[in-house]
């Protein structure tokens, strides 16, 4: 009984130990690939493919957090990241995607209509607004409130994952 419990607690140790890690990891490689706004960035107009009226970036997370994603029709992990931004845009979270080199607007409508994406985009189509972001990779998602960046992460990114960092942007931010 006692040989059961300690490999029981050695496995424990050994899992939490790795989920530690692989945090810390995943920290540095967020830190490393963060995006940097350009300069006036919340105060900069910008029309989307849906809006009719220019807005900001300040406006459009005006006492909210606003998931701005950077995607690419031919981003492979894209194709698994934008259907969780799509879930978090039908659950009323404020969402700007970057449509980043992907090809004309009627390229770009398409795509999200083929896929089932309803989330408003910005066309990106030389990638001037991606390279002014100072975006590494795709997928890149950035939390903005009130105007002011407050988290940004890289890669893979689950629908929880997010909802909790959004959660705890509210409180902290």
């Amino acid at each position: 009984m006692k040989n059961t419990r300690q490999k029981s607690l050695y496995w424990a140790k050994q899992i939490a130990q790795t989920l530690v890690l692989l945090l810390l990891i995943s920290l540095v490689v967020d830190w490393w690939r963060s995006p940097t706004a350009p300069l006036h960035a919340a105060d900069t107009p910008f029309t989307t493919m849906k809006s009719v009226a220019p807005t900001t970036l300040a406006a459009a997370s005006a006492e909210q957090t606003l998931v701005l994603y950077f995607w690419g029709s031919w981003c492979g992990i894209c194709k698994h990241t934008s259907p969780v931004i799509n879930d978090l845009h039908t659950d009323g979270v404020p969402v700007l995607g970057v449509a980043l080199r992907s090809g004309s607007l009627n390229d770009v409508r398409n795509y999200l209509a083929q896929n089932q994406l309803a989330f408003d985009t910005i066309n990106d189509e030389r990638g001037e607004l991606s390279r002014a972001w100072n975006v590494k990779v795709t997928p890149t998602i950035v939390l903005i409130k009130n105007g002011k960046v407050v988290h940004s992460t890289t890669g893979l990114a689950s629908y929880w994952g997010l909802k909790t960092r959004i959660w705890i942007s509210h409180f902290l931010h």
